[in-house]
């Protein structure tokens, strides 16, 4: 806990997702609430999108953190925001009117469930 998923359109050309998810699994371990491995990542290439309702020449990124409940929404604001800078430094050149968008949200605590196998 907790998990990164980004996803980012096939018509961004060049997007380097594993580094994006080193550099953004990077940042949530540097934000002092997560142990590294702790910090599971996945990222997704999505053919079918739109941008409105017929737009599928702008380009987007999106990254969803789910974190287990308890943080303050102020630890999750500060969060949100490191990672939506650290976001854009993932882009590669000549990419103009791209959307990033950060989405922290919690998971209830009680609700969830993680087994680790012996290896």
């Amino acid at each position: 806990m907790p998990h990164l998923s980004l996803e980012y359109t096939q018509n961004l050309t060049g997007y380097d997702a594993p580094a994006a998810l080193r550099t953004l699994g990077q940042t949530m371990f540097d934000s002092g609430l997560f142990g590294e491995s702790d910090i599971k990542g996945r990222s997704q290439c999505l053919a079918g999108y739109l941008v409105g309702t017929s737009d599928t020449d702008t380009a987007f990124v999106h990254v969803q953190v789910s974190l287990l409940s308890g943080r303050t929404a102020e630890q999750k604001q500060a969060l949100g925001a490191r990672i939506a800078e650290a976001l854009k430094t993932t882009l590669p050149a000549g990419h103009a009117g791209v959307q990033l968008t950060v989405d922290v949200r919690d998971m209830d605590r009680d609700c969830y469930a993680k087994v680790v196998l012996p290896g």
